[in-house]
């Protein structure tokens, strides 16, 4: 059977900023990672559609001003607040590492931050992705730089957004729920890409992506889509992408339940730091009445 495509217009919604800060003591080191207007600290991710919040299991990558030693360190605890996220050294090596964080630049970079063959830094976007449901994404999933440019604190930054998408089945529809556990987002030009890494500079200040595939798949548990409840799910994407346009299919298993298009021409291209906010789609589309 032929799915029905429709046409989905998005609108830029809200950007993210982050700043971080250090105490000290005769014991240790803590410095504090906060997210922009937090909500919760049960794990990194979009609350509420405009804030990202850290898990006490995330984990940063810190490069000294020479790029010539790093150190990871994990979040302890929260600092009181929803979205501050606390680090601690309390070692030999690590109080030593940070020692110069009040007067040399330091970079951190979160998640999973690895070294390649070249000495650059590389952060990866995903082609699987899990979804959530209620303005959430997977943990350990946006990519981001922070800098404390010779001060104690750190501001991170990203060059990856968002494309956010909501679902729901049509009043009018004969079919009142329709499930699904499989989004697959598909870039109109094989060269628009979505998914690959962000290679950094040791010190963050410049980077290239080198694209991988311009398919994103989000799934999970299967969700119920009703009529009067739309359903929300958010792709992170490097920022640039999307210029060509996009379909998004929905599937149930191996079953295609519905594909939506999005406009290409620059209209819906992903900007780093921002939502590119899709308004409630309805499945299925109504039949055509043929013209008289």
């Amino acid at each position: 059977m032929k799915k029905v495509v429709r046409m989905l217009g998005l609108c830029a919604l809200v950007a993210l900023a982050f700043t971080a800060c250090k105490k000290n003591d005769t014991q240790k080191v803590t410095f504090t990672g906060h997210a922009a207007q937090p909500t919760s600290d049960v794990r990194t991710h979009i609350s509420d559609g405009t804030f990202l919040v850290w898990s006490e299991n995330d984990q940063i990558k810190i490069f000294n001003e020479a790029g010539d030693a790093n150190m990871n360190f994990t979040v302890q605890s929260s600092a009181g607040k929803p979205g501050v996220a606390v680090f601690t050294a309390d070692d030999t090596e690590e109080l030593e590492f940070v020692a110069n964080l009040e007067s040399d630049n330091y970079t951190a970079f979160y998640p999973n931050a690895t070294l390649n063959a070249d000495d650059k830094v590389v952060m990866t976007i995903p082609a699987e992705q899990d979804y959530f449901t209620g303005k959430e994404i997977g943990n350990n999933l946006y990519p981001m730089v922070g800098f404390n440019n010779g001060t104690d604190n750190f501001e991170f930054m990203s060059n990856a957004g968002f494309l956010y998408v909501a679902f729901a089945v049509s009043n009018d529809s004969e079919i009142d729920t329709y499930t699904i556990d499989k989004l697959v987002l598909r870039s109109k030009e094989t060269t628009d890409y979505l998914t690959g890494n962000m290679v950094y500079e040791k010190d963050g200040l410049t980077y290239v992506f080198e694209g991988t595939g311009n398919v994103v798949t989000l799934s999970g548990d299967p969700i119920v889509l009703e009529k009067g409840n739309a359903k929300n799910f958010t792709f992170v994407l490097p920022e640039g992408a999307l210029a060509s346009g996009f379909d998004i299919e929905l599937y149930l298993g191996d079953e295609l339940v519905e594909t939506f298009e999005g406009q290409g021409n620059g209209q819906n291209t992903v900007v780093a730091q921002q939502f590119r906010l899709m308004p409630d789609a309805y499945l299925p589309k109504p039949t055509p009445v043929a013209p008289n």
